[in-house]
């Protein structure tokens, strides 16, 4: 959606295509960093109509990050998704490489860039970030959960460590997107990862 100088137009807009500049702008600048005046003239969109549609900025954050789940964060969905524990595991870091080495989104984390702040008044975006971040890493232990259940996993692993080292290395790979990393940079990094895991990368398979 782009940008219009008319910023007292109706409320008349494409509420999802306005959804989606408001999203890319906490991803880029993280909360604290992103003003109402930001969004307004981002999203073209008069202050009292993003009020009016969204709620005020902590509201709109919220709904950024939801549809940041639904739409671009399908990615580690799709992962989940996969048969077997090995495939999961190999779709968790390849799906993470694309999302964060294509050109359509910035180059990082909505959960990770979107808290960064050192204010009081963003606690509530913080402790939502970290919330998201939470009930991710239960997601992530349930399908281990299901792999041991089948057999794939080992029992002699405790579920919890393998939950956050597994977490920690796929939030790394987003902290070197941001630092500047390639994708080739980052799909080298994410099958050292793999073979560390005991994962065969896809060239093997």
């Amino acid at each position: 959606m782009r940008p219009s100088n008319k910023l007292g137009r109706p409320a008349a807009f494409d509420k999802d295509a306005a959804l989606d500049v408001a999203m890319r702008l906490f991803w880029e600048r993280g909360y604290e960093g992103t003003s109402m005046a930001d969004l307004s003239h981002a999203m073209g969109i008069h202050p009292s109509s993003i009020y009016a549609a969204f709620g005020d900025k902590q509201a709109l954050f919220a709904l950024a990050a939801k549809r940041y789940l639904e739409v671009p964060g399908q990615y580690m969905v799709r992962a989940l998704a996969e048969p077997t524990f090995e495939t999961f595991v190999q779709a968790a870091f390849y799906n993470t490489v694309e999302f964060l080495g294509g050109k359509e989104y910035p180059a990082s984390c909505f959960t990770l860039t979107g808290s960064l702040s050192c204010g009081v008044d963003t606690e509530p975006a913080k402790a939502l970030m970290l919330d998201i971040r939470l009930r991710n890493e239960a997601v992530l232990k349930g399908r281990l959960l299901k792999a041991r259940r089948a057999g794939e996993f080992s029992k002699e692993e405790n579920i919890d460590d393998y939950t956050r080292y597994l977490s920690s290395l796929l939030s790394g790979l987003a902290v070197q997107a941001a630092n500047g990393s390639t994708r080739a940079q980052l799909k080298r990094t994410a099958e050292l990862a793999l073979r560390h895991l005991g994962i065969r990368v896809r060239s093997e398979v």
